[in-house]
């Protein structure tokens, strides 16, 4: 069945329509067809088969990847992949990036209901990052494959897939070596381990009420660093709520507020933000990684009395903010000893 993507566009409105109204534990059924957010001619048709789907426990696995099945967590890409693997698919959705490619790539994902993303990608010396959406398939239906038509690139990778299922997502760059020179035409969609692990990062952005934000706090320290590489620095400054005595020493109390933050011009990202600390306060350290072009990091030590932290802050070229990572997080702990060479100057 070949449909026109205004065509498709009403079917898409008519099937979320009926799955609003759908109540969680009962059977129902619906058709899904992905929605391709590309720039395409008007005249491009795509081919979409709409199955009839009954949701039950069991049909959260797409049949289409049963043949792979307990091999790997999110899906499979077939390089290449041959007339009968695709007479196989309930549904194939085609994306052409290239209309002279000549090769394809197909991605069958494990689960109904995943969500796949073609983007463009830039590689910023450390990761390829992601840039523009090409491609959308919001909620993937039973027997689901998307065949992509591209070329590999000789150089640099210039288009990525991400499949994300509740939460959890995979990327898979199309690089040159993906396929070729006697690899396998199937490669796998792994979780990292150390990925799922991970607490998720925070993109830190310009505190809205700059002006007030660091009334009733005193500067205990500032360093100037070029986190974004523009030629231009910023300021590392760090605030806490206490007074200083006649020798210029700091008076702290059993606790006290505690803010540590990034200036770049008139606007401050709160890398740390504004927080009562009990029994301790915030430290960092900053380095250049020589290996990565030099990019710059700010390790935040958050230390009280019964928790610590680590957190790594640097820029973030994608949203152009600046990105956190948590280190080491240890709460509702008991110190019994901590010692710092410091302590022997």
């Amino acid at each position: 069945m070949v449909l026109s993507l205004n065509e498709r566009s009403e079917m898409m409105k008519h099937i979320q329509k009926w799955q609003s109204l759908a109540v969680i534990g009962t059977i129902f059924t619906m058709s899904l067809v992905g929605c391709n957010e590309a720039q395409v001619e008007d005249n491009k048709e795509v081919i979409v088969t709409p199955p009839t789907v009954t949701v039950t426990e069991e049909s959260i696995y797409n049949n289409a990847y049963e043949s792979y099945d307990n091999i790997t967590d999110f899906g499979v890409v077939i390089n290449e992949p041959t007339e009968e693997e695709l007479n196989q698919l309930g549904t194939v959705e085609e994306y052409e990036y290239d209309k002279n490619a000549t090769e394809s790539i197909l991605i069958i994902p494990k689960y109904n209901g995943t969500k796949i993303t073609v983007n463009t990608v830039e590689y910023t010396g450390e990761r390829y990052i992601t840039k523009d959406v090409l491609y959308s398939v919001e909620s993937t239906p039973e027997g689901y494959g998307l065949l992509i038509k591209a070329n590999r690139p000789e150089g640099m990778a210039q288009i990525g897939v991400y499949v994300t299922y509740k939460e959890k997502y995979v990327e898979h760059i199309i690089e040159a070596d993906n396929g070729k020179d006697g690899e396998s035409s199937k490669e796998f969609l792994k979780i990292d381990p150390e990925n799922t692990n991970k607490i998720e990062k925070d993109i830190i952005k310009p505190e809205a009420n700059a002006s007030t934000y660091l009334e009733g706090l005193t500067r205990y320290n500032a360093y100037e660093v070029d986190m974004d590489q523009d030629g231009k620095m910023e300021t590392i400054e760090v605030y806490c709520q206490s007074g200083m005595d006649e020798n210029g020493r700091y008076l702290l109390d059993d606790g006290q507020d505690w803010a540590l933050i990034l200036r770049k011009g008139d606007e401050i990202y709160p890398l740390f933000e504004k927080s009562f600390i009990q029994l301790g306060g915030l430290e960092y350290m900053v380095y250049e990684d020589c290996d990565n072009y030099n990019r710059k990091h700010i390790i935040i030590y958050y230390n009280t009395g019964a928790a610590i932290m680590y957190y790594d802050c640097t820029y973030d070229e994608e949203s152009g903010y600046i990105r956190r990572d948590n280190l080491y997080e240890a709460s509702n702990i008991s110190k019994l000893n901590e010692w710092s060479y410091k302590n022997c100057e």
